[in-house]
C-alpha cells in the first residue's frame, strides 16, 4: 500500500484489499514483457482482478503514450498506466510505466 493519508480510512480488511493497485500494475507489466496486447484485453483482466475482492470497485484504468498521454490500443513496452480503485469508501490511485 503507497504511502498516503487516505491510508487511515483503510480499516480491518480493507488494507490487504489496497493492494489490487499494486497487483494489477504488477499483471500489466508481466503481460506486456511477453508480448504486445490489447488495451480492451488488458483492461479486462484489470476489472476481472478489482472484482475478485469484496470491497474494491474499479474507478478507471487507462493506459497511454506517455509522450502525448493519448490513450493507445495495442498497450507495448514503455507504455503508461492508470488506474483509481475504490475500496471501501477510500478512492486509492496510482500509476506506473509498463
Amino acid at each position: 500500500v503507497a504511502m498516503s493519508s487516505r491510508n487511515k480510512y483503510l480499516i480491518g480488511d480493507l488494507r490487504p484489499q489496497a493492494t489490487v493497485l499494486r497487483r494489477a500494475i504488477l499483471l500489466s507489466q508481466k503481460n506486456v514483457a511477453r508480448k504486445n496486447i490489447s488495451a480492451a484485453s488488458l483492461k479486462a483482466q484489470v476489472r476481472q482482478l478489482v472484482k475478485t475482492l469484496p470491497a474494491a470497485r474499479l474507478d478507471y484504468v487507462e493506459f497511454f503514450d506517455p509522450e502525448t498521454l493519448a490513450p493507445v490500443r495495442m498497450v507495448t513496452r514503455g507504455t503508461h498506466m492508470a488506474l483509481a480503485v475504490f475500496v471501501g469508501k477510500t478512492r486509492l490511485i496510482d500509476n506506473a510505466r509498463l
